[in-house]
């Protein structure tokens, strides 16, 4: 009887379940030292949630193993963004809708809702494999993203279409490198044409709609009429209003406009144009000073003394009769906000679909590098990591421990979070629960391909800047497409699927 053979050698294991398989290692020992941190310092809530966002990106390259799978996140991702888009654009432009409106769009958040924009559009151009085109709908998401007064948003976004033109310039001929270069010199031109055209020629207005039926006005009184278009204006072409209202027994107020919180040690003024049938008196008040006015038949404007800002107080603008229960019949015109010691001229030239308040945010002169405010943030978030270096202090007590920190920094309530992820994280977790989000991270992306590590650039860079000067990376609005992008190509790694061109 011939000898038996010896066992021929087992089969290795797909390669295409070597880089899940590595992930999926990476992730048990980051939710490991990520529960250790938690629960050391009696932090409940951090295992679960660890174990949530770990446990999704998991599946998600599981997934993304099969084509299906694949196709169909790219698809939904498609239909988010275009969603999401028109919804914000449609939002933002709507006369009445307001900062409201725009703030309520799915996150009731701006700043969320701009990095929802962003990281869903570098989320769908990253899962368009060959596709370039794509990418020309980022002037549609950057016009939206303008809506929600982001700026770090914004910032974001250009970063990530700066990216994608600099890896189109590597590898594109320079015949067709025209169709990038007229992108960037058309941004260029609309960015100089919004400041010049839009912001430097509505000279300090802040956020107050001179047209009293706006919803920005609140109507405070027992009664209140506005009655638009029911006079000329002080000047010539224009058309003023005109307001009858009587306040309730005990108060003055009639009808008023908040604009948002005052800006510490800023000087503000507010204005309005009145004239009356009769003689009589109004209060205006800008809530930081305000002045009595003797309103008769002739135009004359109302300016309140200077009052300066405390970083606490909102800036509103009151229309009130001098004494309390008193009423007016007044004809009003150009109610104005300003920063300053005096007042400029009325003189409102930005198209009426362009919120003020986004006119303020995107003053190119007014942006830094550096928002003093984030600086005191981080130290905050140093502060709280210094103390307990090596767990945190845990995701139940974060807020209150930022809240604590930051409340005579920058006065009012504080915030409960770091405006930055790493300082986040090593504030709540430590220097274990760090590692080991470091540890999960640092696996997952050495799964990418080079076509991934291109495909997925413009993402990555944009998820940086925008979890540097703010938190935003766990929302579900921003976590979900990101999750998605990077297991498309994660979990690409190792099939036989050809290689799209990075473009």
């Amino acid at each position: 009887m011939p000898p038996s053979a010896p066992d021929a050698p087992a089969d290795p294991p797909p390669a295409a379940s070597r880089p899940l398989r590595r992930i999926a290692l990476a992730a048990a020992v980051a939710w490991l030292l990520l529960a250790t941190a938690s629960l050391a310092v009696g932090d409940t809530a951090g295992p679960v949630a660890a174990g949530a966002v770990l446990g999704t990106v998991v599946a998600a390259v599981a997934l993304s193993r099969g084509r299906a799978f694949r196709l169909a996140s790219a698809a939904a991702t498609a239909a988010y963004l275009a969603g999401l888009t028109i919804v914000t654009l449609v939002a933002g432009t709507t006369p009445g809708g307001g900062d409201a409106m725009r703030v309520a769009v799915f996150t009731g958040n701006p700043n969320v809702l701009g990095a929802a924009l962003v990281t869903v559009m570098a989320s769908w151009a990253a899962m368009s494999p060959g596709r370039r085109w794509v990418w020309w709908a980022w002037p549609l998401v950057g016009l939206a993203v303008l809506n929600t007064g982001s700026r770090t948003s914004g910032g974001a976004l250009l970063a990530a279409g700066t990216a994608w033109l600099v890896l189109l310039a590597l590898r594109l001929p320079r015949r067709r490198l025209l169709a990038p270069l007229a992108a960037l010199l058309v941004v260029a031109a609309a960015a100089f044409a919004w400041q010049r055209g839009v912001v430097e020629l509505t000279p300090n207005l802040l956020a107050a709609p001179s047209d009293l039926t706006h919803p920005a006005w609140t109507p405070l009184g027992e009664r209140v009429e506005v009655v638009a278009d029911a006079v000329p204006g002080p000047f010539e072409g224009t058309r003023a209003q005109r307001l009858t209202g009587r306040a309730t027994p005990t108060g003055r107020n009639v009808i008023m406009q908040s604009i948002g919180r005052s800006e510490d040690g800023v000087p503000y003024v507010a204005s309005v144009y009145l004239r009356a049938d009769e003689p009589q008196r109004v209060r205006l008040s800008s809530h930081l000073a305000d002045v009595t006015c003797e309103v008769e038949a002739t135009w004359r404007r109302c300016v309140t003394p200077v009052g300066y800002g405390n970083d606490v107080s909102q800036r509103q603008l009151h229309l009130r009769p001098a004494e309390r229960g008193g009423s007016f019949d007044v004809y009003v015109f150009g109610a104005q906000y300003e920063r300053g010691e005096a007042v400029t001229p009325f003189l409102d030239l930005r198209p009426s679909w362009v919120p003020q308040s986004m006119v303020n945010r995107y003053d190119l002169r007014r942006i830094t590098f550096l928002p003093e405010d984030r600086v005191e943030i981080w130290r905050a978030g140093l502060a709280i990591a210094r103390g307990s270096p090596w767990y945190g202090v845990g995701l139940d007590a974060s807020a209150d421990a930022f809240r604590d920190r930051t409340r005579e920094v920058l006065r009012g309530d504080g915030v409960t979070y770091a405006h930055n992820l790493l300082v986040q994280l090593l504030a709540v977790h430590g220097v274990v629960g760090l590692a080991g989000a470091l540890l999960f991270v640092g696996a997952l992306l050495s799964t990418l391909s080079r076509a991934g590590w291109v495909r997925l650039a413009p993402l990555l860079l944009a998820a940086a800047l925008l979890n540097t000067w703010d938190l935003t990376l766990f929302e579900p609005e921003v976590l979900v497409p990101a999750v998605l992008a990077v297991a498309y190509w994660s979990g690409r790694s190792g099939t036989p699927v050809g290689t799209p061109r990075p473009g």
